[in-house]
């Protein structure tokens, strides 16, 4: 994929618009992924940018949505493509990873370069659980609703340490209690730290909503498993559509 700066095309194909929600699940597979190896203290800008992006997107990625009637976009929840890069890359690099039924319903033990596509994958399959229990989604409802009132108190910095924690207990109190569990891998030093594991279950709770997104704008796991060509094709539409834009 081109690595350039996105700009905002006029229109996405529902397909492309599935792409990108499901490019946040596979960027927040990668910054959970990233913050597990390295550690806080590595984490560069641009990794601290695409994990604000998917803050920003999971407070208001709500249940109700498609009940109300809503139609969806998941460029409704961020400014622009570029927010989404990390995602679509990693998505792009998985596809050489095979998806099929055997990984869907059960992530085999894979090597670290693969960590992230088997988070990515997991967190896929605990949405739909996570939103077929009624007490869950109060959580997280609950959570959303205590975390946007803070923020101005909080100067709207979504990276402050207290959004951060509330978004890992909200993780603790839904995902992880479904079996089986994530099991992140990473420097064992770093996970004595409360901040570095606060900061990768909330990644993965970032990951919980854009799963959930995925699968209210029509992503399902079958797509997965004979749609990985086309998932190429469209990603590779998008980024040729932004270099189009760029030379206007």
């Amino acid at each position: 994929m081109v690595d350039i700066p996105f700009q905002q095309p006029k229109d996405l194909t529902r397909r492309q618009n599935r792409l990108l929600a499901l490019a946040g699940v596979f960027q927040a597979a990668q910054l959970t992924h990233m913050t597990a190896m390295t550690g806080l203290s590595k984490m560069n800008e641009n990794g601290t940018f695409y994990f604000e992006q998917l803050i920003k997107a999971s407070l208001n990625i709500r249940p109700t949505d498609l009940e109300q009637g809503k139609v969806l976009n998941t460029l409704d929840f961020f400014h622009e493509i570029n927010d989404l890069i990390l995602g679509l890359k990693n998505l792009e690099d998985s596809i050489h990873i095979p998806f099929n039924k055997r990984t869907i319903r059960k992530i085999p033990k894979l090597p670290v370069a693969r960590l992230p596509t088997s988070y990515a994958l997991s967190l896929l399959q605990l949405e739909k659980k996570v939103y077929q229990n009624p007490q869950f989604v109060k959580i997280i409802n609950q959570t959303q609703e205590k975390i946007l009132k803070q923020l101005s108190f909080f100067d709207y910095n979504y990276m402050h340490p207290s959004i951060i924690a509330n978004l890992a207990q909200a993780y603790l109190e839904t995902a992880a209690q479904i079996e089986p569990r994530i099991l992140v891998r990473g420097n064992p030093e770093a996970f004595k730290d409360s901040q570095h594991t606060n900061r990768i279950r909330a990644s993965l709770f970032t990951g919980l909503q854009m799963a959930h997104l995925w699968r209210q704008v029509g992503g399902r796991s079958i797509q997965l498993v004979f749609g990985k060509n086309k998932i190429v094709k469209d990603i590779h539409t998008i980024a040729r559509t932004q270099f189009q834009l760029l030379e206007k």
